[in-house]
């Protein structure tokens, strides 16, 4: 029961009791109030039976409202559990979505890096590939150039063995030269020494230019005698020492004071060209 039921109770009983001495004293003094007292009682029955439907409603709607006030209480409670509970499914939730964010940015720097890496032996296998076709380029060409060094080797032998034999024919020739060469200037000579005047009695064309070899190369010579004295590029030279016939050389430069000669023709007793030998355009 409320405390403003149980105020209003005890006031009811107050004034009631209040009621039934002011009729009691009333009825005692005079019979006409006794008419007025039974209905006075009548009525505060009927109030105390108002008052007491008043208090059982009231004690029905406080236990009502106690068993939804316990009942709400309990869905409050089962409320706060599962928002409880949601929320730790929330948190688990996002704690997972967290790790799967993470596992997402990494497996997207890992298919970056693969990316990467496949660009790489992308380029590397193009570069493979460009290598070997330049290879087998190469390996073709080198069997090309391979069969024509046979073929250029075969024909450099033809002419090898075509030179040998001209060069053999060349220095058979020579031998002979050399050979009538030795036995003119043998003439030659003994006829210098007997008196005998050769140019005035046979004439000769060539210009007479007489010098000395300065120097001596494998092939070549220098002569002591150059534009100066008329020599040119073609010019012939006969090469003495003494009475001995050395060779004969021709004029490939020409300066001032000198002359460059290769030499075109030994003698074959095996004499060699030395500085000091004497050089002339006339036997």
């Amino acid at each position: 029961m409320s405390t403003i039921a149980k105020v209003f109770t005890v006031l009811n009983l107050v004034f009631s009791l209040i009621v039934v001495g002011t009729v009691g004293s009333i009825l005692s003094k005079s019979e006409d109030f006794k008419a007025k007292w039974e209905t006075e009682t009548a009525a505060h029955a009927a109030t105390v039976v108002a008052k007491d439907a008043i208090i059982a409603k009231e004690s029905g709607d406080r236990a009502n409202f106690d068993v939804q006030n316990r009942t709400l209480t309990n869905q409050l409670a089962d409320r706060t559990a599962d928002l409880t509970t949601a929320n730790a499914s929330i948190e688990t939730l996002r704690n997972d979505n967290n790790e799967l964010r993470n596992s997402v940015t990494g497996a997207q720097t890992s298919l970056k890096t693969i990316e990467t890496r496949l660009a790489d032996v992308d380029a590397r296998n193009k570069e493979l590939m460009d290598s070997e076709a330049a290879a087998r380029t190469a390996s073709a060409q080198a069997e090309k150039d391979k069969l024509d060094a046979q073929d250029d080797r075969a024909r450099l032998e033809g002419d090898l063995k075509r030179a040998n034999e001209d060069i053999a024919a060349k220095e058979a020739q020579i031998v002979a030269l050399n050979d009538q060469l030795g036995n003119l200037s043998a003439e030659r000579a003994a006829l210098v020494s007997a008196g005998v005047d050769i140019p005035a009695i046979v004439g000769n064309a060539v210009k007479e230019i007489n010098g000395q070899v300065s120097s001596v190369g494998d092939d070549f010579v220098v002569l002591s005698v150059g534009a100066t004295e008329q020599v040119s590029v073609g010019t012939p030279f006969h090469i003495y020492r003494g009475n001995d016939y050395i060779g004969r050389v021709i004029v490939d430069d020409v300066l001032p004071d000198s002359a460059t000669a290769r030499v075109t023709l030994r003698n074959t007793r095996g004499l060699k060209f030395m500085a000091g030998d004497v050089a002339t355009t006339r036997l």
